[in-house]
């Protein structure tokens, strides 16, 4: 049985943003799109959902994936629950069912252990936005991680906007892996009158570009590197200003080329690209 559980963090640099290939703001559907229906769905007094999968035929290990209340869209929190060896999170290297001791010696002595009855403890780590539970046996049985960037990076810093030859780089690189590091699991592409985003788990788009964002990418992109930065009829920079949210940064390409805008976003202690206009 599943214990859903709460923790509170406070400010770090450690925060891990994907657990079993998927990635914290990430659209449900992404979730929706590999597991097809929840089986179990729960909906807190707080406006908060829970939608739980199952990961083995007996539903011995399953996901839970949290929805928050200001967007129910996007996933806030990522919980996996089974004590079994053949489970492999993609967290720091670690597999299920190893002894607290060995959890302990990956990532660390926890800050807090708590008790919670029947199924064991939870062990928190202040500075860090994850926590674990090791069941009465003493096995790890749950690795949790929760959206906590705004309590982490409240105050967007300019310092970390990347210059446009480092985005320009980035993205002509045509890597996948290297340039959904300076993307927002919530980016879209607006293109032919459609928005292109990622539907499915992150890892899967990484490995098989299922969404068609990385080939899209590298398509609205041609000509980027003839563009002078320095000639403000071919490019310029602004602010977009949004009532209640961070300021936003907007690059703006005024050539003949695709692409016209990238937005960028503070999320997570940096700058990433948020929308990408054609």
């Amino acid at each position: 049985m599943l214990l859903l559980f709460n923790s509170t963090f406070v400010f770090s640099q450690d925060i891990i943003v994907e657990l079993n290939g998927f990635k914290l703001r990430q659209f449900n559907e992404a979730v929706k799109n590999e597991f097809g229906k929840p089986v179990h769905t729960t909906n807190f007094d707080d406006g908060f959902i829970a939608e739980i999968y199952s990961i083995k035929p007996d539903s011995s290990a399953y996901v839970v994936f949290e929805y928050p209340n200001w967007n129910k869209e996007i996933i806030f929190s990522i919980q996996i629950y089974g004590a079994f060896k053949d489970i492999y999170p993609k967290f720091k290297g670690i597999t299920m069912g190893i002894s607290e001791n060995e959890l302990i010696e990956i990532v660390g002595k926890p800050s807090t252990s708590k008790d919670i009855g029947d199924y064991g403890k939870v062990l928190e780590y202040k500075k860090t936005n994850y926590s674990f539970e090791i069941n009465k046996k003493g096995k790890l049985s749950s690795i949790k991680i929760v959206d906590n960037f705004d309590e982490m990076f409240p105050n967007p810093n300019t310092e970390k906007i990347p210059d446009f030859n480092t985005i320009k780089e980035i993205l002509e690189s045509n890597n996948p892996k290297m340039i959904s590091k300076i993307l927002s699991a919530e980016m879209e592409i607006y293109i032919n009158g459609k928005t292109l985003y990622f539907n499915h788990s992150w890892e899967k788009e990484i490995d098989s570009d299922i969404s068609n964002i990385y080939n899209t990418i590298n398509k609205i992109i041609k000509g980027i590197d003839k563009i002078d930065a320095s000639d403000e009829n071919q490019y310029e920079e602004n602010i977009r200003l949004t009532l209640g949210e961070n300021t936003k940064y907007v690059l703006k390409f005024k050539t003949d080329i695709k692409i016209k805008e990238i937005v960028l976003k503070w999320e997570n202690g940096k700058y990433v690209i948020w929308e990408i206009k054609t």
